[in-house]
């Protein structure tokens, strides 16, 4: 595509090019009338691979993976994990936790395992905090789709 571009750049550019020097007289005319034809088969040159089937299959190129800059993704998108579920954590159940996320450098970057270590639970009623630790396992398994582990 870039060299058809180029092409047709180049055609118009020298039909300008022709037209600012050549002669007023005969051979002028002649000159500007050999450059439109021209114009047409540069234009129409893909049309001609399209019905000859030559050159238009598309090639998929192999480029290797960057397995350095996808674990720093994986990294970065871990850490902003773990600052999302303790704000999640402190805003819904008032637990201070320190929360560590592991997730896979592969495509779509698949959470491994949550594991949330409870700091403060903050307990406010009497047997309350008795059955959070089973909810932040069952929500943190739903929303992330891992495992999840509360200790």
């Amino acid at each position: 595509m870039k060299a058809y571009i180029l092409s047709i750049a180049g055609i118009v550019l020298l039909t300008a090019l022709i037209t600012i020097v050549a002669p007023g007289g005969k051979v002028g005319k002649f000159l500007k009338g050999v450059t439109k034809p021209v114009i047409l088969l540069v234009m129409l040159a893909p049309l001609a691979t399209l019905f000859t089937g030559n050159g238009t299959e598309l090639s998929a190129a192999d480029l290797p993976e960057d397995k350095d800059y996808l674990a720093f993704c994986a990294e970065e998108l871990a850490a902003s994990d773990e600052a999302a579920i303790g704000r999640y954590l402190q805003e819904t159940y008032g637990i201070c936790a320190q929360v560590d996320v592991s997730r896979s450098a592969e495509a779509g970057f698949p959470c491994k395992k949550i594991s949330v270590n409870i700091t403060d639970f903050g307990i406010i009623g009497q047997d309350e905090h008795i059955h959070i630790s089973e909810e932040v396992v069952r929500v943190l398994e739903e929303r992330y789709g891992c495992e999840a582990e509360v200790t």
